[in-house]
């Protein structure tokens, strides 16, 4: 029997993120049908064989180990590709992204009339905790660009945590971009149809362990990803 909701964690070199993120979010879909799929880009540091330790003993976790790709944005969707479940939910591996707001935004989804339900720093009651100001102003800097392609008034466009009905990602599916690592703002600008959308408070947390992946690599692969969804609105 499918998952109503699949959980889909990016990882590289996250090995010790692992366990306890499956045990946060056991905690917190208590009585929901879901499961965990991890879509690993070839990690060297262990991550694969915790993973398929844990699978031994639990059904709910499940791994897409990908070779010779790198990118969270296509290993998002390769990941929702994978599933079956009415409901996707997207968030990193590394416990920065709020695990207890998950059954809210199923809840969300149910009830309301929505395609996506946003994780977002950067409206009250959420913050980026202590990001350094570097950090911080790339940030806004990435947030103000996405004005630039999308015509909804995000507050947090940039954010990697959320969740989404899977009729909305199969429509959206064929018009993605899937580079880069904004994999949110490529399903909102990619959209054939009106996004209906909220966004919910939450607090970016420090990493938990591993190493950050931010770096050049990744502003550029944004900045690619403005040009190329803004030529192809003209």
């Amino acid at each position: 029997m499918k998952p109503e909701l699949t959980i889909v964690i990016p990882t590289y070199n996250e090995r010790d993120n692992i366990r306890p993120l499956i045990e946060k979010i056991d905690q917190t879909l208590v009585n929901e049908s879901w499961s965990v799929l991890f879509v690993d880009d070839d990690s060297t540091d262990g991550t694969l064989d915790t993973v398929r330790a844990i699978i031994k003993n639990d059904s709910r976790i499940e791994l897409l180990h990908r070779i010779g790709r790198r990118g969270l944005s296509s290993a998002c969707i390769d990941g929702m590709s994978a599933s079956q479940s009415t409901y996707l939910a997207v968030m990193d591996g590394d416990l920065q992204h709020d695990e207890s707001l998950l059954k809210y935004m199923l809840a969300s989804l149910k009830n309301e009339n929505l395609d996506l339900v946003i994780g977002s720093r950067y409206m009250p009651g959420g913050s980026v905790g202590n990001w350094k100001w570097s950090r911080k102003t790339t940030s806004l800097i990435a947030t103000w660009m996405a004005k630039i392609v999308s015509d909804y008034h995000l507050k947090d466009p940039m954010s990697g945590f959320f969740m989404l009905r899977r009729d909305f990602f199969e429509q959206a599916k064929p018009h993605l971009h899937g580079g880069g690592f904004k994999i949110l703002l490529d399903l909102i600008v990619s959209s054939p149809r009106e996004v209906n959308f909220k966004e919910i408070p939450f607090t970016f947390r420090n990493r938990h362990s591993g190493e950050s992946k931010l770096g050049a690599e990744v502003v550029w692969e944004y900045v690619k990803f403005i040009v190329d969804k803004k030529i192809g609105k003209k």
